[in-house]
């Protein structure tokens, strides 16, 4: 659900709105060690299409890529 808010927000061009739900949704994959959240995760950075040249977005990028290494 946090990856979907996150995913509308993006679609929207809605940075704030993304970041805060991919934050959210980051959170959980590290306390669950859920791999579903994870690749949720990595597809919802490819929808950010042109807002990934935001800083903050290129952050959450950065911890999501971090997720997915072991």
């Amino acid at each position: 659900m946090l990856t979907d808010l996150a995913a509308i927000g993006a679609r929207r061009r809605d940075p704030e709105q993304g970041i805060a739900y991919g934050r959210e949704a980051i959170a959980l994959a590290r306390s669950s060690g859920s791999g579903y959240v994870v690749r949720r995760l990595r597809k919802l950075y490819g929808e950010f299409g042109p807002l990934s040249r935001d800083h903050r977005v290129a952050a959450l990028g950065a911890d999501i890529a971090a997720l997915s290494t072991p």
